[in-house]
């Protein structure tokens, strides 16, 4: 195995940054794209091609082809893939953080809001996953990177799999496809896997997070899959009595042994989670100040004028969105969100100014896209699929916004959550048509271009 000094292909070895049953994970300086990476390393015995090195390398190479094939800012990303002095590596962006089994051994100390967002995020970020045809089957505290932003990074798709192929367990790994103490019902009687696999392996780790104990337990395999089949853990809210028996409620139903019973996705769990905190926040939200009062009929008439997604809302349905929605004051200089960052809601200014701003990955230079005023929207995208922000939203005043939350209308109100959802999508083919057509456009200035040359 390489040593510090040592090269791996064109990455300059850092230091070592850990060693597992695989092989060893190093901090990197790539040469030519001058980045720092993360390289994953598995390097075969003397003794040949032997079953446990050849599914080494099998399980190696689908974690490429898996990560490869997934982009999303809360997952690493896979850069390279190659192979030295019978010595196999992939690279990965280097990401700085800590675990979350970190978190949960060291005991830090964490606001339960906090909690139960990273918990939120990193449903979502399998709910793309699982839209993308990917099983990650090996979802445990330590595969998750969190930063201090409270973003997180999704690890190690090594035993990962497509869900056209989820059918059956690798024969050569059997039942401990996956770490024992998350594994859900049906890995350990060797059945038919799916994406509720994951689900119930995020409830594993829920209960971990928020309780600060694995809700199931033995002194040995046998005890430890009996207890995971078998047996419901106690209700999490009598661990810890700070849990409030909603938020119990919602991990128990991932951990339910019938598969029929628990969440059908990822996001549904993600969902229950927001619904939660959107409601406390609501029951929480101090009385704005004067300042921050507003005429919602006027807002209403403003909104409807300058935005064709509201344009056919009647006054009860905008006034039943209104009440619905969160009110929020941020400072000068607050980040209502960051760029890449993943949440269900869009905005309305009703006081102050804000501004979009993107960060070069290059040189860091930031560039402003836009300032809004009263009465402008912005986050549409977000409320519509969940999708990374483009862009960093920046207060440049005290600002006070309206929140509507994508989770809390569907749940609430079904109807204008559809009538938002089909509104918003005619605005955004039109500008998908305006796009194709200004490439036409330049397509065909190129065209002439050529034949006058």
């Amino acid at each position: 195995m390489a040593d510090l000094a040592d090269k791996i292909g064109r990455y300059e070895i850092i230091e070592k940054l850990g060693e597992g049953a695989m092989g060893v994970v190093f901090k990197a300086h790539d040469t030519i794209i001058d980045r720092v990476v993360a390289i994953k390393t598995v390097k075969l015995s003397s003794g040949g091609l032997t079953p446990s090195a050849h599914n080494m390398i099998k399980q190696f190479c689908n974690e490429a082809k898996i990560a490869g094939r997934l982009n999303h800012p809360n997952i690493a990303a896979i850069h390279d893939v190659g192979e030295q002095a019978n010595s196999f590596y992939l690279v990965f962006e280097y990401v700085k953080g800590v675990t979350l089994k970190d978190l949960i051994v060291r005991g830090d100390k964490i606001q339960l809001n906090d909690k139960i967002a990273l918990l939120i995020l990193l449903a979502r970020t399998l709910h793309y996953a699982h839209q993308h045809g990917v099983i990650h089957r090996d979802i445990k505290p330590a595969n998750v990177m969190i930063f201090d932003d409270m973003q997180i990074k999704v690890m190690d798709f090594g035993i990962a799999v497509l869900d056209t192929q989820a059918n059956k367990l690798d024969d050569t790994m059997g039942i401990f496809t996956g770490t024992p103490y998350y594994m859900s019902p049906e890995m350990v009687r060797e059945e038919e896997i799916d994406k509720l696999t994951d689900v119930f392996s995020l409830g594993v780790l829920s209960y971990e997070f928020l309780t600060g104990v694995k809700p199931f337990t033995g002194v040995n395999f046998k005890e430890l899959f009996e207890c995971i089949e078998t047996k419901d853990p106690e209700l999490p809210h009598r661990v810890d009595p700070s849990l409030q028996e909603t938020v119990g409620a919602c991990i128990m139903k991932t951990l339910e042994k019938d598969k029929g019973r628990r969440y059908q996705s990822a996001g549904e769990f993600a969902d229950a989670l927001e619904y939660y905190l959107e409601a406390r926040a609501k029951n929480r939200t101090a009385p704005t100040s004067p300042s921050a009062d507003f005429n919602k009929l006027e807002l209403i008439k403003m909104l409807q004028n300058r935005y064709l997604f509201f344009s056919d809302f009647t006054e009860a349905e905008m006034l039943k969105l209104f009440s619905l929605s969160g009110k929020k004051i941020y400072r000068k200089g607050a980040v209502i969100f960051k760029e890449a960052a993943i949440d269900d809601r869009m905005y309305i200014i009703i006081a102050g100014r804000v501004k979009l701003i993107k960060q070069s990955s290059d040189d860091g230079k930031v560039t402003l896209l836009k300032e809004l005023k009263n009465g402008d929207c912005f986050g549409e995208l977000g409320f519509l699929n969940n999708s990374p922000r483009y862009a960093a939203a920046v207060t440049e005043t005290d600002t006070v916004c309206i929140l509507i939350s994508d989770t809390v209308l569907r749940k609430t109100e079904p109807y204008i959550c559809l009538k938002l959802y089909k509104n918003l999508s005619v605005m955004l083919s039109e500008r998908i048509r305006q796009g194709d057509e200004k490439i036409g456009s330049l397509t065909r200035e190129i065209e002439e271009l050529k034949g006058c040359g």
